[in-house]
């Protein structure tokens, strides 16, 4: 994969989300996927975004948002969704968190938050406004103290889950505790569930036609 195109990509997609926030003068979410190595677009990986976008947008209508505008992307970086979406920009990473941790392909979303005014909104961001200490152990702190995920005061927003371990995967990734072969076993298998949920979506579809 050619260097100079994967950052043209991601400023291209960092500049659609930026527009998106201009445009409708709301926060934007993006999805991308966790998948470590050179190759973002390995099988199953637009079975799992699509799996992944269907959840978000339902967390997003449970939590009372609406989604404005839409637009899926593709690319050297893998596939992408982003999305202006009508609520409180804070309330919007809420149900993104929600969907990492709870979705059965969590693990592989990388559910990101822009604020109307194109600032990034964070776990860290949502540990503050809940009444905990100014910044938090989480997605974009990878430095706590306490690594095992305890003591995260009132919001309990731990920080992300590694593949392979109970570690944060910012420690992991840091202290390069597994190889990229093993990691990448893991999201495979993640990504082959994936497309046997769509492969039997489509097929009770095609079950149901009259």
């Amino acid at each position: 994969m050619d260097l100079c195109q994967l950052l043209a990509e991601r400023e291209r997609r960092w500049n659609k989300r930026l527009s998106l926030a201009g445009m409708y003068n709301c926060p934007v979410l993006s999805l991308t996927l966790n998948i470590p190595g050179p190759s973002k677009n390995l099988p199953g990986a637009d079975a799992a975004l699509s799996q992944l976008r269907t959840a978000l947008c339902c967390a997003v209508e449970n939590a009372g948002g609406s989604l404005v505008d839409e637009c899926r992307l593709s690319g050297p970086d893998g596939p992408g969704w982003v999305a202006a979406v009508r609520m409180d920009a804070r309330d919007l990473k809420r149900a993104a968190v929600a969907v990492e941790e709870s979705h059965v392909l969590g693990r592989l979303a990388d559910a990101d938050v822009m604020d109307a005014q194109g600032q990034p909104v964070n776990r860290a961001h949502l540990a503050a406004g809940d009444g905990a200490r100014e910044i938090l152990p989480g997605k974009d702190s990878p430095d706590s103290p306490d690594s095992q995920g305890r003591g995260h005061g009132q919001s309990g927003y731990a920080p992300r889950r590694c593949f392979l371990c109970s570690q944060p995967a910012s420690l992991c990734r840091r202290e390069q505790r597994h190889s990229l072969e093993d990691l990448l076993a893991a999201v495979r298998a993640l990504l082959r569930l994936a497309e046997r949920a769509s492969e039997q979506s489509a097929k009770q579809g095609r079950a149901c036609r009259p």
